[in-house]
Parts: C-alpha cells; sequence; structure tokens
C-alpha cells in the first residue's frame, strides 16, 4: 500500500518522495461505491510538499496489489458528487480549488482550470455537442491491429490479461506516414503489476501488412515531440510520481528524460 503511494520501506523506517522519514496515514474509504474500500493515504513534511507540506495519495486495491488512481499537494476534501461512479473531490483552502474527478484508464484528473490559469474560460452558452465519433478504424484494420498484437477474439471480444475487460483500441496515423498505426490497451494487476495496464503500437506497412511496434506495462501518454521515423514519444505512467518519457530510436523506445507529476515537482530529482 505504501509503494503504490509513492513512499520507500527500507528496514523499519518509511521515507517520502523527498528520501525524508515520514508517518504516513491511511484512511479506508469506499471512493467508488462498490462496497470495498479504496485508501486514502496522507502525510505531512514541512519542505518536501510545498507550501502547505501536506500530500496524499488515493489507491484502489486490484487483487493482492494496490494502485495508484489520484495525488496532490494540500488537505484533500472529498464531495458529494460523483464522476464515473467515483466520488469527486477538491482541496481544502481559500479563493477557487480545482474539482478532481475519475476518469477510467486515467485516474483522476483535473479538467476545468480555475478563474486565471491557462485554460480557463468563462461561463457561457455550452457549444453544440461534437457527432459522437464511430470507433476509429475499419472493422478489417482493428481486426488485423488486434492479431499483430497478438490477441484473437474470444466470442467476439478481444480479451487477454483480464478475461472481465475488453482491450481498447485506438487507430490513428501516428507518425504522419498516411498510414493507420494503433495504440492498444490491456488491463489487469496479474499481467501488469501495480500499473494495472499495458500497451501495444502496432503499425500498418506500405505493403498493407500490420506488424507490432512496441509493447510495454505501463499508460502511455503520447507527446507533441517525436523521434525517428516522426514517432510520438510517450511518458510512460505508472504507480509514483515521476516518470520515463522514451523516445523511437529506430529499433527500440528508449528513456531520454524524466517527468515528475505536477502535484510533485520534485520527485525526479537526482534523475537525467
Amino acid at each position: 500500500m505504501l509503494t503504490a503511494a509513492g513512499f520507500q520501506v527500507r528496514g523499519n523506517q518509511i521515507l517520502n518522495p523527498c528520501g525524508q522519514p515520514a508517518q504516513p496515514r491511511p484512511t479506508a474509504v469506499d471512493m467508488n461505491g462498490d462496497g470495498r474500500p479504496e485508501a486514502i493515504v496522507t502525510d505531512t513534511h514541512p519542505t518536501c510538499y510545498g507550501p502547505t507540506g501536506l500530500a496524499f495519495s488515493v489507491i484502489q486495491q486490484q487483487g493482492p496489489r494496490w494502485t495508484v488512481v489520484g495525488a496532490g499537494r494540500g488537505r484533500i476534501k472529498l464531495l458529494e458528487t460523483r464522476t464515473n461512479g467515483w466520488r469527486d473531490y477538491t482541496l481544502e483552502g481559500p479563493g477557487c480549488q480545482r474539482t478532481w474527478t475519475f476518469q477510467p484508464g486515467q485516474g483522476y484528473l483535473s479538467l476545468q482550470p480555475c478563474p486565471g490559469e491557462s485554460g480557463y474560460r468563462p461561463p457561457g452558452p455550452l457549444p453544440p455537442a461534437p457527432p459522437v465519433k464511430a470507433a476509429s478504424g475499419t472493422p478489417a484494420d482493428r481486426a488485423a491491429a488486434f492479431r499483430a498484437a497478438g490477441v484473437t477474439p474470444t466470442r467476439g471480444r478481444y480479451l487477454a490479461c483480464d478475461t472481465r475487460q475488453e482491450q481498447e483500441i485506438e487507430i490513428r496515423d501516428l507518425n504522419g506516414d498516411g498510414r493507420p498505426d494503433a495504440v492498444i490497451n490491456d488491463f489487469g494487476t496479474y499481467c501488469y503489476g501495480n500499473t494495472g495496464q499495458g500497451f501495444t503500437i502496432v503499425t500498418k506497412d506500405a505493403s498493407g501488412a500490420w506488424r507490432q511496434l512496441y509493447q510495454s506495462q505501463g499508460i502511455p501518454e503520447l507527446l507533441t515531440t517525436r523521434g525517428v521515423g516522426g514517432w510520438p514519444d510517450i511518458v510512460n505512467g505508472g504507480p509514483g510520481f515521476c516518470f520515463p518519457v522514451k523516445r523511437w530510436n529506430g529499433r527500440d523506445y528508449a528513456i531520454v528524460r524524466w517527468r515528475a507529476d505536477p502535484a510533485m515537482p520534485g520527485a525526479c530529482a537526482g534523475r537525467p
């Protein structure tokens, strides 16, 4: 539980993300209403966590393992509203405080900035709803992309690690060569540990054949920066607060730098 929340356990001592002794406090809370408690782990440190000196992590148990689904600095305040079945939360404090909502496959995100922050839009008439998007890619491309990833359908459903949850696929041109590629996400703690997710990138070559380009444990975030052949850099997300950024070098996705979670800007201290 503590490791999932970003702490290190060395012998009888617990260290916070800054490497300082800590006394984290877990509290059981059923965040998603399924009758099983998640845990909110809070910690106090006057220098590690910025002006408030407070930090928290929201972690979920999946089988024998725990996975972080939300984290921040400050004192968490649970709300009565829910998004996708999970309780929303905000932070205690004066002025505007963002609301954090649960997004499947991504955990807790804050999608609406406060006034004065970048991206804020004042209230006004709602824009027309966008048209509903069909599943990306043709049925033939989807089937071929799954085959390239080594997945065959079971009674019409593409299942892999967790036989209760179908794999997700997004087909689009990732590297700008005019041909479709696909990102396929698989889920399950049995295969992917605390992260609970893995992904495969497959591509359609000039001959029309699909092949696997890359496969990894983690939660992928595709960036606008690019490597060899125009392939996008990837933030390989997972438990903790410091994540590798990988770039395609023509043979493999290799780590080129590290990116800290905005809630813990010092988490990558000491890494290149």
